[in-house]
C-alpha cells in the first residue's frame, strides 16, 4: 500500500517535472523565436511603434539673374503637425484648426492619420502667429525650407514654381529640377514606452545635401520694364494676352521674357516658346531676303501691286494701301502683301520652304526650357494661293522664339544662335561650371544680303509701317506684323480678330538688343505698328537710357560713338537716309505755323510722301511710284474737312 502510494506520488511529481519541462522548452523556443529567428522582424515592428522618419528637405539652390541679384531663394519657415491619438479633446482642437486655417474636416483626418498629421507647412508668418497663439498644447512644429520669389511674379513664365515638398512644376524650377533640389535628409521622431511624446533628434539621422545654384541670362532691370510696358499696353488696347521676348544680339542670351494674361498678370504659362500662331507680316523678311538672294529680284524691281487687289484663283489677296507699283525694297517697307505673293509665286514652293527650314522655323532651337514649340508647315507641293499666303505668314506656325532669333540673325552678322536661359551652375562648394554659351546653329544671310535687309528694316521705322517705332533716343529698326486668327469653325480668317506684333532691334548702327512685342486680340487696332511698336520704342528707350546698359555700350561694342547731348535726331545713332528725307520733307512741312490746314506733297518721294502723311495724321492713297505729281485735296485745305488724301506719281 505504502509502496503503491509511493509510486502514484513520484508518477504526479515526474508529469509536473514534464509539463514544466515542456513549458520552460515552449518559453525556450519562444525566446529563440523572438530573439533569434524573428528578431529583425519584431525589431522593424518596435521601430515602427517607437520612431516616426521624416523626409528633411534639402536646401534648394538660388535662381540669380546675369548680375547676380536673386530671383529664387529657399528661406527657413515652421511646419506645423500633431499626434491626433494623444489628442484629449479632438472636437475642440478640430474646431479650432478649423477656424486658423479655413479648413474644414480634421476630426475625419485624426481619425486617418493617428499617429502623425500635418496641419500647415511652410508657414507664413501670419499662419506661424495664428497657430502660435491658438493654445493647443499638442501642437509642435519643426523647420523646413520655403521657396520665395523676391521679386513677387516677375519673370514667373520663365522662373516656373514648385510643390510643397520643394520639387520644380514648371519653368527653369522644372528644367533643372535636378541640380536645384539636391539631395533629402532623414530625421526621426520618437516616442517613449508610455507613448506620451514624440521629440525631435537634434540632429538628422541622414543629413541632406543642399542643390546647386544657377545663374540665368536674365537681366532683372530689363524684365521689369518689359513687363511695367506691357501692362498698362494690355489696359490701353484690352487684348487678351502679352508676350515680350528680347535677347542679345549675336549671343542667344535672352535677356527678358514676359508672358500676360487677359488682366495684365504675369502667366505661368511660357507661351513665347511653347505655343504656336501665325506670324503675320513679320515673317516677310524671309521672302523677301530668298526672292534677293535667289537672285531673281533685285532691291530696285518694280512689282505691279494691282492697286491693293490681287486675284489668284477664287481667291482675293489685299494690301492696306492701293499702290500701283512697288520696288522689292519697299515692299518690305510697306509691307505689301501682294508684291510678296508675286515673290513666292515666282520663287516656287521648293525654294521658299528650304529658306523657312534654314531660318529654324520647323525645328526645335535647343533653348534650355520645358516643351519648346518647334513650329509647323505642311510639306511642299503646295497649291498657289497658299504659296501666296505663306510668304506672309500665313499657314505657318511658329514662336515668337522662333521670329525674334530669325531678326536676331539679320542684327548679328547673319548667324542664326542657339537661345538659352542659363549661363553658370554654381556648386555647393562654391566652384563654377558653364552651362550655356553662345553656339552658332547656322549663318542665314551673307554680309550684302545681311546689310540689305538692315538697311530695309531701319526704313520701315523711319518711313513705312513703323513710324510709332521712331526714338529720339535711341535708333531702332524692325517690322511690324498683323496676323488674322481663323475663325473657330475653321472656314478661313476672323478680320476682327488678330495678333499685333513688332520684332525689331537697337540701337540700328550696332545692334545690341533684339525683341519682339506681340499682343493677341487688341481692340483699339489690329496693326502691330499702332499696339507693339510704341511699346517696343518704350522699353527701348528705357532700358538704353539705364547706367548699365550705358557702360556695357563701351565693353561690347567698341566703335560705339556716344552722340552728343544735343545731338539732333539724325545724327542721335540714324541713318543719313533719314536725315535727307527730313530734310527735303522740312521745306513742305508747314505744320508749326499752320498745322490745321494739308501742307504740300509735291516733289516728294512716295517714302517721304508716307512719312509725311502720317505726320499730318491723314488716310491717304497712292497711285504709282516716284515723285508725287499731284494731290487731292490740294495745299492749304483745311485738314478737319479731309477724309482721305489721293497721291498721283510719276512712275518712271
Amino acid at each position: 500500500m505504502t509502496v503503491s502510494l509511493k509510486s502514484k506520488i513520484n508518477a504526479k511529481i515526474n508529469l509536473i517535472r514534464i509539463i514544466l519541462g515542456v513549458i520552460m522548452l515552449v518559453f525556450v523556443a519562444r525566446l529563440v523565436w523572438l530573439q533569434v529567428i524573428a528578431r529583425d522582424k519584431f525589431l522593424a515592428a518596435a521601430e515602427r511603434q517607437q520612431n516616426h522618419i521624416i523626409e528633411v528637405q534639402a536646401e534648394r539652390g538660388k535662381i540669380y539673374d546675369r548680375n547676380m541679384r536673386v530671383l529664387a531663394e529657399d528661406i527657413d519657415s515652421y511646419t506645423y503637425y500633431l499626434v491626433p491619438e494623444r489628442i484629449s479633446n479632438k472636437r475642440a482642437v478640430a474646431n479650432k484648426l478649423a477656424r486658423i486655417t479655413g479648413k474644414s474636416g480634421w476630426l475625419a483626418k485624426f481619425k486617418r492619420h493617428p499617429r502623425f498629421l500635418y496641419i500647415e507647412r511652410k508657414t507664413t508668418r501670419e499662419m506661424e502667429s495664428k497657430l502660435e497663439s491658438s493654445g493647443i498644447k499638442e501642437l509642435a512644429k519643426f523647420v523646413e525650407p520655403r521657396r520665395v520669389y523676391p521679386n513677387g511674379k516677375l519673370a514667373l513664365a520663365v522662373l516656373g514654381r514648385v510643390d510643397i515638398d520643394n520639387k520644380g512644376l514648371s519653368g527653369l524650377e522644372i528644367q533643372y529640377d535636378k541640380y536645384l533640389s539636391g539631395c533629402n535628409g532623414k530625421t526621426m521622431l520618437k516616442r517613449d514606452g508610455l507613448g506620451h511624446c514624440y521629440n525631435f533628434n537634434q540632429q538628422p539621422v541622414i543629413a541632406p545635401d543642399p542643390g546647386s545654384d544657377i545663374v540665368t541670362t536674365i537681366d532683372l532691370n530689363l524684365q521689369q520694364i518689359v513687363e511695367q510696358e506691357m501692362v498698362q499696353a494690355m489696359k490701353d488696347n484690352d487684348a487678351v494676352s502679352g508676350i515680350g521676348l528680347f535677347l542679345k544680339a549675336g549671343t542667344g542670351e535672352i535677356l527678358a521674357c514676359a508672358v500676360l494674361d487677359s488682366l495684365g498678370k504675369p502667366a505661368t504659362r511660357n507661351r513665347a516658346i511653347a505655343d504656336q500662331y501665325e506670324p503675320g507680316s513679320t515673317f516677310k523678311l524671309i521672302t523677301t531676303a530668298q526672292a534677293i538672294s535667289s537672285g531673281l529680284f533685285e532691291p530696285d524691281d518694280k512689282i505691279y501691286v494691282e492697286e491693293g487687289k490681287f486675284r489668284i484663283g477664287r481667291r482675293t489677296i489685299r494690301d492696306d494701301h492701293e499702290f500701283d507699283t512697288l520696288t522689292v525694297e519697299e515692299s518690305l517697307v510697306f509691307s505689301s502683301n501682294i508684291a510678296h505673293s508675286k515673290m513666292a509665286l515666282a520663287l516656287g514652293d521648293e525654294v521658299l520652304f528650304k529658306a523657312i527650314k534654314e531660318a529654324g522655323f520647323i525645328e526645335k532651337l535647343g533653348i534650355d526650357f520645358p516643351a519648346e514649340a518647334p513650329g509647323y508647315m505642311t510639306s511642299p507641293s503646295w497649291r498657289e494661293h497658299y504659296l501666296a499666303n505663306l510668304s506672309f505668314g500665313h499657314g505657318i506656325s511658329t514662336s515668337t522664339l522662333q521670329i525674334a532669333s530669325l531678326y536676331g540673325a539679320v542684327a548679328s552678322n547673319g548667324y542664326l544662335y542657339k537661345p538659352y536661359f542659363t549661363s553658370e551652375m554654381i556648386s555647393p562648394d562654391g566652384s563654377r561650371s558653364v552651362v550655356g554659351r553662345s553656339c552658332k546653329i547656322r549663318k542665314l544671310y551673307d554680309t550684302n544680303i545681311q546689310e540689305l535687309l538692315k538697311r530695309m528694316l531701319r526704313e520701315v521705322v523711319e518711313v513705312g509701317t513703323a513710324t510709332k517705332a521712331i526714338s529720339r533716343m535711341v535708333s531702332i529698326s524692325g517690322k511690324t506684323g498683323t496676323a488674322l486668327k481663323v475663325r473657330e469653325d475653321g472656314r478661313g480668317y476672323d478680320h476682327r480678330k488678330a495678333r499685333a506684333s513688332f520684332v525689331g532691334y537697337f540701337p540700328s548702327d550696332n545692334p545690341m538688343v533684339v525683341g519682339i512685342i506681340m499682343f493677341d486680340e487688341p481692340k483699339n487696332s489690329r496693326y502691330g505698328g499702332e499696339t507693339a511698336a510704341p511699346v517696343f520704342r518704350s522699353i527701348a528707350e528705357r532700358y538704353y537710357s539705364l547706367p548699365e546698359f550705358m557702360a556695357g555700350r563701351y565693353v561690347d561694342n567698341t566703335n560705339y560713338v556716344e552722340p552728343e547731348p544735343n545731338a539732333s535726331y539724325a545724327s542721335a545713332g540714324q541713318t543719313d537716309e533719314y536725315a535727307r528725307v527730313m530734310e527735303t520733307i522740312e521745306p513742305y512741312h508747314e505744320l508749326n505755323e499752320k498745322p490745321d490746314e494739308m501742307p504740300n506733297f509735291k516733289g516728294l518721294t512716295v517714302r517721304q510722301a508716307i512719312r509725311l502723311a502720317s505726320m499730318v495724321g491723314v488716310e491717304f492713297k497712292i497711285e504709282g511710284s516716284g515723285i508725287v505729281e499731284s494731290q487731292s485735296p490740294r495745299a492749304g485745305a483745311k485738314l478737319d474737312d479731309i477724309k482721305i488724301l489721293n497721291l498721283r506719281c510719276d512712275v518712271k
